[in-house]
């Protein structure tokens, strides 16, 4: 005779970049050890790849993970986390001024308070010169798992330009619009090559604005009493 086995709930969400509303699962225990594995192991590539596992096996019905914004994903973890561990996170943040080993405070953050803010200068059609622009689309999973490993510091000009590319839509002008997919590469980086620094500007400014998975706290040191007022951004800051 078989063991009976759990009916997990179901619960709904709204993907940021696309307003689409989805169902979901709690992840279970099995899927938490694997996380918990994974984060031990202080290893990229398995964080991603189990992370992506987690999110392809919780959403019910057709999502492609792979072509997830990176904000969505942190925003889809979070609502996972939260409804499969727990709304309360504890978060350690610590003084600007000081150096004293007890200069920090611990804090309970529910997450259902974070959200993914937009920026009101953030645009993805980014108009160039004289009606010639680029329309922009956001870096997703699978560009997450190409780069990882690679700090932006530590970038070449050649991986740099690797990420523009893939996260360009199309370029258009006042006659026709040219697909990036359809486009030799090479082609693209001649065009990128021959901008300004203005205009280049124009393009990092998408990536600068980009949606962020975002929660403001504000504590007071324990040591000088400072006040504060932080911004906590991206999965790294609340799931360390």
């Amino acid at each position: 005779m078989a063991l009976p086995m759990n009916n997990s709930p179901v619960y709904h969400m709204t993907v940021p970049s696309s307003g689409t509303e989805v169902k979901f699962k709690p992840f279970l225990v099995k899927q938490e050890k694997a996380l918990l594995l994974a984060m031990q192991s202080e290893d990229e590539k398995v964080m991603v790849a189990t992370l992506k596992e987690i999110i392809a096996d919780c959403i019910i019905g057709d999502i492609v993970v792979d072509e997830l914004a990176t904000f969505d994903i942190e925003y889809i973890f979070a609502q996972l986390r939260a409804k499969s561990v727990g709304e309360m996170i504890e978060v350690i943040v610590k003084c600007d001024d000081c150096d004293d080993d007890k200069a920090k405070v611990k804090l309970n953050i529910n997450i259902e308070n974070i959200n993914v803010k937009m920026d009101d200068a953030h645009n993805k059609k980014i108009e160039l010169w004289d009606g010639v622009g680029v329309v922009m689309k956001y870096p997703n999973f699978s560009m997450v798992s190409k780069m990882q490993g690679i700090q932006q510091k530590d970038m070449t000009p050649e991986q740099m330009f690797d990420i523009i590319v893939e996260c360009m839509s199309m370029i258009y002008d006042t006659e026709q619009t040219y697909m990036i997919k359809e486009t030799p590469k090479q082609e693209v980086l001649d065009f990128l090559d021959n901008l300004t620094n203005d205009q280049f500007q124009k393009i990092q400014t998408f990536f600068d604005t980009m949606p962020k998975l975002t929660h403001e706290v504000s504590y007071a040191c324990p040591v000088c009493e400072k006040e504060h007022t932080k911004k906590l951004e991206g999965l790294q800051n609340f799931f360390s």
